[in-house]
């Protein structure tokens, strides 16, 4: 990996609760975003104090992480329902 991956303890209790197949594929992903953050990103948006966030979406779910490239790091703040 590229980036050095910060999850949430939110994101790791929800993944926790998931069945196993999609439990998976979210596991994949954010090993994914760790390689190359900003190709996996499908969408952007921006927090409270301005920062740009990153949005992936995989199956029904969408993953909110922050690309800190000062430190190499990313940060996944948020797990949710894709439709939210």
């Amino acid at each position: 990996m590229d980036y050095r991956l910060l999850i949430s303890m939110e994101v790791v209790e929800f993944l926790e609760r998931l069945p196993t197949r999609p439990r998976r594929a979210l596991r994949n992903a954010i090993a994914s975003i760790g390689d190359d953050p900003r190709a996996m990103s499908d969408a952007e948006d921006f927090d409270d104090t301005g920062r740009q966030l990153q949005i992936a979406i995989v199956g029904d779910f969408a993953l909110t992480y922050w690309i800190d490239d000062a430190d190499r790091h990313v940060k996944i703040l948020d797990i949710h329902g894709a439709d939210r």
